[in-house]
């Protein structure tokens, strides 16, 4: 018995022995061939260059949070509820439509070992980030030139700049061969100048979402467009939404871009485009950011990222680094993280066979994924206003945390109304993560008080502003199972206040003995007579919602007259004139005026004059009959 219980003693810490080797071979094995979450790997020329002389701005203190972004991503490695294998095969592609790139240079290449030491291998590095075709060749084109080569000439390398930014965070998150970057070149030179037409930037995106692009950068800016007017950039459709997630840059005007107000500034596309990510530049300081003073801003825009002396690939060699500034650097660093929310979820789905977000789901995310804002205030002659800008948050993007948001629908009316036009606005209520809309229940609140919502769709709640100057705080409580989240908004009625566009519209009215002046048919001028008061004013319509502190000031020939919401005033001299108003810091158009003599004056002075003349001969006449008299006089006395 004795023999039989050590045999079986043995035989059970034999397989005791066996099992726990087993154990840990299957995790030694699991850890060489997860996929891998090491350290950055960088060119030793980006190391030289950027990284030891501490020039690395995507590790600074809070830009972007990148330690807690390899953390999260590294956990997803390693979570059996995210699979990578099929995004080995099919990575997430981000087109660059730009001035193209330096192919050779070694950000992109990727021809160096895990040292970062330069290889010279004839293949494809290691850490190559370009999207290439199943025979290597990149796939790229030039929408610019029948060459259809994307090689970037331009004067500051622009291309190669923004896209060696994608390639850094690409890099610095060991996403290699998850993530690829896809060049096209829809720019040439002209007198030294770069110059985008729109034919080429459209052709551009229909390269890029006919060869597999996921997400679309455009560091790129028009000359802008007056408030709701278009212009041949505002060209992202809805389909085209619908087949990629689009991020453009606002521009680098410090211009004020709104839907509202005398803050409505130029519209600058594509990153206007309702269908775009627009992407503002901030800079941090002392922990402290703010909006860089060259970039646009506004609520036609989305999001804020850091911009500000990013280094990147300088394209004139093939190891060498710059540091650029704008909206767009800060443009590539919304596009990447758009990628990678992308990447979550197809690895996501990819192991749960779930349904993957839609583009414009991810574009949603990515325009609401904020914590901080920055704000700035814009103020004119008769007021001022604070723009609320969102600064772009990985932590928010990434985190699994359930989140709301409330927006204006789409043609359902505005946040910001103005005086005297106020109409209803339809509230929509966003749960994020998606696979939440349209469950739990929601209750809507007016200033904190609980109102009735007659919607058939608790998640939207119709709301008509009082006409008059202030604001409400619209809040709804969004309840599911045991989550509950808020989120709220402001319905705001302003004073008009009109743009220098709008002003310069104006019409001055005027008005003499009772009688409407125009111009005469065939005429550019509205002719009067020197002397005679006219009155001026402009029409109360226009002035009836702006604030009653607007000054509105006179000017004739350029040189101020007077205050007020009208004018008397008689032109001295003849010859022609101009009078306009300034209504709030903004001229409207000047009306022309040709001013002749006036007759009656004339006949006037004429009338003296021949008086004056005939006194003239009566005295005559009567010195000459004295005269004859006192001749006379004297005849007889003689």
């Amino acid at each position: 018995m004795r023999k039989i219980a050590k045999n079986t003693l043995n035989t059970r810490s034999s397989a005791l022995r066996f099992v726990v080797s087993a154990v840990v071979l299957v995790l030694f094995l699991c850890v060489i061939f997860a996929p891998s979450t090491a350290d950055a790997v960088c060119p030793d020329g980006y190391v030289s260059e950027v990284k030891d002389k501490n020039l690395d701005w995507q590790n600074g203190s809070s830009d972007l949070n990148l330690d807690y972004v390899k953390a999260t991503v590294g956990d997803w490695m390693k979570n059996k509820h995210y699979s990578f294998a099929d995004l080995e095969k099919h990575p997430v592609v981000i087109a660059v439509i730009d001035t193209g790139i330096n192919f050779n240079h070694e950000i992109f290449t990727g021809k160096y070992d895990q040292n970062g030491v330069k290889t010279d291998d004839e293949g494809i590095g290691e850490y190559d980030v370009l999207y290439r075709a199943k025979d290597g060749k990149v796939i790229s084109t030039n929408t610019a030139s029948s060459s259809k080569d994307a090689t970037d000439d331009s004067n500051n390398r622009h291309g190669t700049h923004v896209a060696g930014i994608i390639a850094t965070l690409i890099h610095e998150l060991d996403l290699e061969k998850y993530v690829k970057i896809m060049p096209i070149k829809a720019s040439y030179n002209s007198w030294g100048e770069t110059t985008f037409k729109s034919t080429a930037v459209r052709a551009a995106i229909d390269f890029a979402i006919e060869n597999g692009a996921d997400v679309i950068n455009m560091s790129i800016s028009d000359k802008g467009a007056d408030p709701g007017t278009s212009t041949d950039f505002d060209m992202v459709t809805k389909e085209d939404a619908q087949k990629a997630v689009f991020v453009a840059a606002a521009g680098n005007n410090s211009t004020a871009s709104s839907t509202v107000g005398s803050a409505k500034g130029k519209w600058y596309y594509p990153a206007a485009n309702k269908h775009v990510i627009g992407v503002m530049n901030y800079a941090e300081e002392n922990g402290n950011k703010s909006l860089v003073s060259s970039s646009n801003f506004g609520d036609v825009y989305d999001i804020c990222a850091p911009g500000n002396a990013i280094f990147s690939a300088d394209g004139k060699s093939n190891e060498s680094y710059k540091s650029l500034t704008g909206t767009s650097m800060a443009t590539p660093i919304v596009a990447f993280a758009s990628a990678l929310m992308i990447v979550k979820d197809r690895a996501f789905c990819s192991a749960t066979n779930d349904l993957p977000k839609s583009y414009e789901e991810v574009a949603g995310y990515v325009k609401s994924s904020f914590d901080e804002q920055i704000v700035k205030t814009v103020k004119t002659l008769t007021s001022s206003r604070n723009f609320s800008l969102g600064v772009f948050d990985f932590k928010s993007l990434l985190s699994d945390e359930v989140k709301a948001r409330i927006v204006a629908k789409e043609d359902g009316g505005s946040l910001v109304q103005n005086l005297n036009d106020v109409k209803s606005v339809i509230l929509h209520l966003e749960i994020f993560p998606s696979v939440y809309t349209e469950q739990g229940s929601v209750e809507w609140k007016v200033d904190g008080k609980s109102v009735e919502n007659p919607s058939g769709d608790e998640f939207e709640f119709e709301y008509t502003p009082e006409n008059k100057i202030g604001s409400v705080k619209i809040s709804a409580e969004w309840t599911c199972e045991e989550i509950t989240v808020y989120a709220e908004c402001s319905v705001e009625v302003k004073y008009l206040e009109y743009s220098s566009s709008e002003t310069a519209q104006i019409k001055v009215n005027a008005v003499s003995g009772g009688i409407n002046l125009s111009v005469a048919d065939g005429e550019t001028a509205i002719q009067v007579e020197s002397g005679k008061t006219i009155e001026f004013s402009i029409d109360k319509s226009l002035l009836s919602s702006v604030s009653p502190d607007t000054i509105v000031m006179w000017y004739v020939d350029g040189a101020y007259v007077a205050s007020g919401a009208n004018l008397s005033y008689k032109f001295e001299s003849d010859g022609v004139h101009f009078v306009k108003a300034k209504i709030g810091g903004y001229f409207t158009s000047a009306t022309t005026f040709k001013v002749v003599e006036n007759e009656n004056d004339d006949a006037g002075v004429l009338t003296i004059a021949s008086i004056s003349a005939m006194c003239a001969l009566g005295v005559c006449l009567v010195c000459v009959v004295a005269t004859i008299l006192v001749k006379k006089k004297r005849s007889g006395n003689n």
